[in-house]
């Protein structure tokens, strides 16, 4: 099967940021949250810290999208951890024939660029042991261990398809590819049995991309935390189980519970009301005017 990357990711960033300028959002890059700022069931904010130091952003409403929970976690906020086989995806260039050595057999995505495929080295390939994502010494490990595996299998392609005799590698991704990590333990866990079970908060509708037609249904508890009363989560670390994660972490899933949580911020914004408050009708009134699919 041939598969196609159809979009650049510097022109899907350049477009997010103008899409956020459009919109007013104020943006900060080049910092990294450090620790919730708690007060009783509130989260007062985040400090977060860059090249000058430590600062601290104060919210009304605090939406965790950090993919690792990082937020959460430093909020003493329930999760369960997974230790994960990481990926390390790179671009090869000069590849003579690129149909030739996909019908030889090759693994490897065709890029829109000519001579050039993308692989994701990972999955079917091993490092030494699995990883805890959270931990910056086996994040370390598995960075140089991969960063080996992609120079080996650049020379494997060389080795056995001639159209890769004079390929050359373009770029290897800058981060490791980390499927799962911290996942919350929310107000409501959305587990392997909820396949197929609309939920009456649902927010947003998600395949399986390993079981076709199943779908599951995600409900706006699985965005909320038990202890704070105004933290939503968006994104691969909401409340689901280790089974239904393969489904919620794609980026569609994660597209779509980002707009949910941020929608829910913006409205109980709005109405002086933390987000655990809001109603969950009009939220989903508000989304599916937005476009975004909560019922079928």
């Amino acid at each position: 099967m041939r598969y196609s990357v159809s979009y650049d990711p510097e022109e899907f960033r350049f477009a997010l940021q103008a899409m956020c300028a459009e919109s007013g959002v104020r943006l900060l890059l080049h910092a990294l949250a450090c620790d919730a700022i708690v007060d009783g069931n509130q989260l007062r904010g985040v400090i977060f810290h860059g090249k000058s130091g430590r600062f601290a952003v104060l919210a009304d409403t605090v939406i965790d999208a950090s993919g690792d929970g990082d937020v959460f976690a430093s909020a003493q906020v329930p999760f369960d951890l997974e230790k994960v086989l990481p990926w390390l995806w790179f671009r090869m260039g000069g590849v003579s024939d690129v149909d030739a050595a996909l019908d030889a057999g090759g693994w490897f995505f065709r890029t829109v660029s000519p001579g050039q495929v993308l692989l994701p080295w990972g999955a079917t390939d091993r490092i030494v042991r699995k990883i805890d994502p959270t931990d910056p010494a086996d994040l370390t490990v598995a960075e140089i261990e991969c960063r080996k595996n992609v120079m080996a299998a650049a020379d494997q392609l060389r080795r056995e398809h001639p159209e890769f005799g004079q390929a050359h590698i373009c770029e290897i991704a800058r981060d490791l590819g980390i499927t799962e990590s911290r996942r919350l333990r929310g107000r409501y866990i959305l587990q392997r049995d909820d396949a197929d079970r609309p939920m009456p908060d649902a927010v947003a509708i998600t395949g399986h991309w390993t079981k076709y037609g199943t779908l599951y249904w995600i409900p706006y508890r699985s965005l909320l935390t038990n202890e704070f009363a105004n933290l939503l989560v968006a994104g691969r670390c909401i409340s689901v189980d280790h089974r239904v994660h393969h489904a919620t972490k794609e980026i569609p899933s994660c597209m779509a519970t980002g707009e949910a949580a941020g929608t829910a911020a913006a409205m109980a914004l709005r109405r002086g009301i933390a987000p655990v408050d809001l109603d969950v009708g009009t939220l989903q009134a508000e989304l599916a005017a937005r476009g975004a699919i909560v019922r079928l």
